[in-house]
């Protein structure tokens, strides 16, 4: 049977209009997703990304890849996820100082966090860890405040960046007990650690991620460590030495730019809630030693709120003549 021109050009529009009701309702993700992170390999950010992108990408269907964009204490990273397309397929895993600390210590211009991006979920929160190598002369922390108090500003401390995750608490110790340490930079949480293990610096700081396996090797001590209750029980608190509680705490945080629609936000937050119950994942942040404390977005704007108004105290504080 022939065709005519007439139906030919009806079966044409019929097609090209299943085309667009196909991709009209396709469903987000079609394509991977990228997370940026603003932190130098090796650190417990790093790690703790490589654990739940790999399970996240089973719930989302696309593969969750990891960039890495340090520099600048976050803001080069930052900066990138805040300029892409608002589309839910950039993301940024940021944290609590680079959120909601850095508005009070650093001029920028560039970008707001408050205005630019939103939540997606708290992946969890990180407690850190006064830490020294096993060979160090400093088997307590009473050894070690008694010879930063014998020998003020002689002894070396490695952090991970100005007004980020080991420099703040750092400050909190000198400032609550009167020490003074000197304070060496370094370009995040691994390289920070990498100084210590090399004996470039006498003392420095971790968070659970990254010291796993130099405990049980044995390379590391603990000296105190964040909270309230004690890691291991031979090991004093932060608040047993004198300092407030919620010292020494990092939250990580999956973000994405404002604008992006709300749809796409809730696949990706039923997708991290459904990966709460993996227990492959629990296994592996446990081997981390690493929690699975989880909020989601809108959980996590009300601490966000406190945290903004902390911060601006905490750093007034801290700026304050002794």
């Amino acid at each position: 049977m022939r065709v005519g021109s007439e139906q030919l050009g009806w079966v044409g529009f019929l097609f090209v209009a299943g085309l667009c009701g196909v991709a009209a309702h396709a469903q987000y993700p079609e394509k991977p997703i990228t997370l940026v992170t603003p932190f130098a390999a090796g650190g417990s950010s790093d790690l703790n990304a490589r654990v739940f992108t790999r399970f996240l990408t089973d719930y989302l269907g696309q593969p969750v890849l990891i960039k890495l964009v340090p520099g600048q204490a976050g803001q080069k990273g930052t900066l990138e996820a805040v300029q892409a397309p608002p589309d839910g397929y950039t993301l940024l895993l940021t944290d609590n100082y680079r959120d909601q600390l850095h508005q009070h210590t650093f001029r920028n211009d560039a970008y707001d966090t408050n205005r630019d991006l939103v939540p997606v979920a708290r992946v969890n929160y990180g407690q850190v860890a006064i830490i020294v190598r096993s060979d160090s002369p400093y088997e307590t922390w009473a050894q070690l405040e008694a010879d930063a108090r014998a020998r003020p500003g002689e002894i070396t401390f490695s952090h991970s960046g100005l007004w980020v995750a080991f420099f703040v608490p750092g400050l909190q110790i000198m400032k609550n007990l009167d020490l003074h340490f000197r304070f060496v930079p370094y370009r995040g949480g691994g390289p920070a650690k990498a100084a210590l293990m090399a004996n470039d610096v006498d003392v420095s700081m971790a968070f659970p991620a990254t010291l796993a396996a130099d405990l049980e090797a044995g390379r590391i001590r603990l000296l105190a460590t964040a909270g309230t209750v004690r890691m291991d029980p031979d090991v004093p608190t932060f608040v047993e030495i004198g300092l407030p509680p919620n010292t020494g705490f990092i939250h990580r945080i999956v973000m994405a730019p404002v604008g992006t629609p709300e749809d796409r936000l809730a696949i990706l937050q039923e997708a991290f809630a459904r990966m709460q119950d993996e227990p492959g994942y629990r296994q592996m942040m446990s081997q981390l030693g690493e929690n699975t404390e989880y909020l989601d977005g809108d959980d996590y704007e009300l601490v966000r709120r406190q945290q903004a108004r902390d911060y601006e105290e905490l750093v007034r504080s801290l700026l304050e003549p002794q």
